[in-house]
């Protein structure tokens, strides 16, 4: 018994040193963890820094900025011979162990050669406008100084109860902004609407008010292509004809800017006694006169009337005034050159003489007054082909205020009315005026209340409406339409010729569904789709739609 223990105790013995020698020879590799205070491995792995995203114009994702590390993943495959029938019952796994090639080492995908900026939120602080400052005043211009808290566009718009000009928008992105705006009137207070866009579309307005210097001691006028400039800015004439110096308050008061000729005194004397406050013209035989305010002269009154058919230039010779540098020369004709006109006794052969001599080239229609009959189409009509008889040159037309000495004034449903004068206004501008005048001289008081309402809107249009033209139309016959671009804004002329109340489309080129504003109205914008839009006129209803650049 004692032999047998002593043996099964040297096996166990035999055993734990063979067990040593073993693991003597064959070390293993996971060793306890030491008690030290050094760094030791963390028991989770770190997490793996994500690459910074960027948005790249074009993509629907993000990219990233660094080059993103991509680890191959070797998927095994099966290839299965063709024709092979499709397994479609439950069967045993297979397992097949492919030979695979480890990659030696990660790839790095090439970065892009683009650079791309990196497009920041929007800052947390508004867009802002602050320091706007009036620099600089002369008689016809203004330069206003501003600054926003970011970088930003601009354009600068103008008007003397909204906006209704718009001047070149800049394509400079800075935060110190200089707004130079021109061609305005002497001695009149307007205001300026600084816009301004940032690159997030953010959009924010201020305003400034100014009054502009008075007029010059000495004023400087010509003619370009259809429109008439004084002292180096567009000039649209509100005119009286031979107005005596005790009207001449009551004419400013209602927006006469024009005076021709003196209806009670020398008109050698007119500019004195305006006293800067409006330009005149005097009669051809004082074309030498001067004066502060005098911009030219006349020819005699509807000249054509007087004249034999066959007349020559050189037989007018002598009473068409030498060229004066600063100086132009107006012609009002009779309506006896238009197509659906009366000829005159002695025919129509004076007029392509006559054409040719002056500046301005204006005629007086009177529908009402002279033709007796509501034939307020032919104001336009007739205006379009003087238009087109002068060869382009500036022209305009004398709208009805009062009665006259003619037969019609004894049908006093044929004076003229507030309404009347307005729509005879608009439409002679919508046929291609490029001034106007009132005749006679003297009107009531509603009558003058819509000759003052008038001229104020002419003169916030005063560029807009000698700008270019832009091709419109009406589905109405009875709503003559026309309009005007300038800057990327639209001008649509519209007026209803009859004495009922009509419903027209109107067509505009370029109007791209932007909405139309009526000039001087209250009521909403009118909606437009990506040619036109629609509205009602009243009788002898006359509107100004003005339709903002885009982003206004």
């Amino acid at each position: 018994m004692r032999l047998r223990q002593l043996i099964l105790a040297l096996i166990a013995l035999a055993s734990i040193w063979a067990g040593v020698v073993v693991e003597r020879s064959h070390p293993s590799t996971h060793r306890p963890a030491a008690l030290t205070a050094g760094p030791t491995p963390a028991d989770r792995p770190a997490p793996t820094r994500q690459p910074k995203l960027i948005h790249v114009p074009g993509l629907k994702r993000p990219a990233a900025a660094t080059p993103i590390v991509v680890r191959h993943r070797v998927e095994p495959h099966v290839h299965a011979p063709a024709g092979a029938p499709k397994v479609t019952h439950k069967s045993r796994r297979v397992h097949v162990k492919p030979k695979v090639h480890p990659p030696s080492s990660t790839e790095v995908v090439e970065g892009d050669n683009r650079s791309y900026a990196d497009t920041p939120p929007p800052p947390l602080e508004p867009l802002q406008i602050s320091d706007v400052q009036v620099t600089a005043l002369t008689s016809s211009s203004a330069q206003v100084t501003w600054r926003t808290n970011v970088p930003t566009l601009e354009q600068t718009a103008f008007g003397l109860d909204a906006p209704t000009v718009w001047a070149a928008p800049s394509s400079a992105v800075v935060i110190d902004h200089v707004s130079t705006i021109t061609g305005l009137e002497f001695s009149t207070t307007y205001t300026a609407y600084l816009h301004a866009v940032d690159e997030w579309n953010r959009a924010q307005t201020a305003t400034v008010t100014f009054t502009t210097g008075p007029m010059l001691d000495q004023s400087n006028a010509r003619t370009i292509g259809n429109g008439i400039v004084v002292d180096d800015r567009p000039f649209f004439a509100t005119a009286v004809w031979q107005q005596c110096s005790d009207m001449f308050g009551s004419n400013l008061e209602d927006g006469i800017n024009l005076f021709m000729g003196d209806g009670c005194k020398d008109d050698t004397e007119l500019p004195d006694r305006l006293g800067g406050r409006a330009y005149s013209i005097v009669d051809s035989e004082h074309a030498n006169a001067d004066g502060r305010g005098v911009i030219g002269w006349y020819f005699p009154d509807e000249w054509d009337a007087y004249l034999r058919n066959n007349v020559t230039r050189a037989d007018l010779a002598k009473d068409i005034p030498a060229a004066r540098p600063g100086r132009i020369s107006f012609l009002t004709l009779t309506n006896h050159f238009y197509s659906r006109a009366e000829p005159l006794p002695e025919g129509k052969g004076m007029y392509p003489v006559l054409f040719t001599i002056p500046d301005v080239l204006g005629f007086d229609l009177y529908p009402l007054q002279v033709w007796c009959r509501p034939a307020f189409g032919d104001v336009f009509d007739a205006q379009q082909e003087l238009h087109t008889a002068s060869g382009g040159k500036p022209t305009f037309q004398w709208i009805e205020v009062g009665p006259m000495e003619q037969p019609c004034h004894k049908n006093l449903s044929l004076d003229p009315t507030p309404a009347t004068v307005r729509a005879e206004a608009w439409l002679s501008i919508a046929g291609g005026a490029d001034a106007i005048g009132y005749f006679p001289n003297h009107w009531s008081d509603p009558i003058g209340a819509e000759i003052a309402r008038t001229n104020r809107e002419i003169k916030a249009l005063t560029q807009a409406l000698l700008g270019p033209s832009v091709e419109a139309a009406s589905d109405n016959g009875a709503v003559r339409v026309s309009a005007r671009s300038l800057n990327g804004a639209l001008y649509v002329i519209a007026v209803n010729t009859g004495s009922t109340p009509v419903q027209a489309r109107i067509s505009v080129n370029g109007i791209a569904g932007r909405s139309a504003t009526v000039l001087g109205g209250s009521g909403p914008a009118v909606g437009a789709d990506d040619k036109g839009f629609a509205d009602t006129f009243g009788p002898l209803d006359a509107r100004v739609y003005v339709i903002p650049p885009a982003g206004w």
